[in-house]
């Protein structure tokens, strides 16, 4: 799929992944899909793009993303329970993600504390020996 391989090759910031900004219409002339076909897939749970004060659907670059999946399991004959399931796997999988890498973090901080007291505990036992 040239589309997909065009949009997802593109490097996204974390920060501006989930910023909604692109119609549907965009959205639609992006992947090549009819505007109805977007609507299905957000009544079948597949996705949920945000709505502006005037209900315009708003995609972000991580809702397109999401649908050239879609597009791509649909495509391999995979039904809309079966790409329901995947999709939520795959959020899944991306907040476990976000939670091992806090965790790391967590733990270097840790770390380095253990490594700063034990410096300042290495300094007392020295100080109280002269």
């Amino acid at each position: 799929m040239k589309r997909q391989e065009k949009f997802t090759a593109r490097k996204i910031s974390e920060n501006n992944a989930s910023m909604p900004k692109y119609t549907i219409g965009v959205v639609s002339q992006l992947l090549g899909l009819p505007p109805q076909m977007l609507r299905r897939y957000e009544e079948a749970g597949l996705l949920e793009p945000v709505r502006q004060a005037g209900k315009n659907r708003l995609y972000s670059d991580q809702d397109i993303a999401i649908l050239e999946e879609i597009v791509e399991l649909s495509a391999q004959g995979i039904n809309v329970v079966g790409i329901r399931y995947i999709v939520q796997i795959r959020k899944h999988v991306v907040v476990l993600q976000q939670e091992v890498q806090q965790a790391r973090e967590a733990q270097l901080r840790a770390e380095e504390e253990w490594r700063r007291l034990e410096k300042a505990r290495q300094h007392s036992e020295s100080s109280l020996q002269e």
